[in-house]
């Protein structure tokens, strides 16, 4: 399955649904709320002056904030990896990276929230 399939995407917006939480820590019945969520978290963390200069790729600074652990995402290898398979976008179950499959989980949420 290809990460751009309809049946992938709603996977990733369901991951920001239930990962997104608001400042009770409560999530949002949907998925509109809770990207708006993410995205003004992201724009008040990652989007100052200094942060902007060092990345200026909007999604490269989309990255290094859930680097920063966000709410409830993934952040370790092995979690982010089973996800990924999760979604059946590997069915041959092969190994990457640990680098390339952050990237790749990072691009998904970046995409379903943009």
């Amino acid at each position: 399955m290809k990460t751009n399939s309809k049946q992938v995407k709603e996977q990733i917006r369901q991951h920001v649904l239930d990962c997104v939480y608001d400042v009770e820590e409560n999530t949002y019945p949907t998925f509109e709320g809770a990207k708006n969520r993410l995205l003004s978290e992201f724009d008040r963390v990652a989007n100052h002056k200094w942060n902007v200069n060092r990345l200026p790729n909007n999604q490269e600074r989309f990255s290094d904030y859930l680097n920063g652990i966000p709410f409830h995402f993934e952040y370790e290898n092995e979690g982010i990896k089973d996800y990924l398979n999760g979604l059946g976008i590997n069915p041959e179950n092969k190994e990457f990276d640990s680098a390339k499959s952050m990237r790749l989980y990072h691009y998904l949420i970046y995409r379903a929230i943009s």
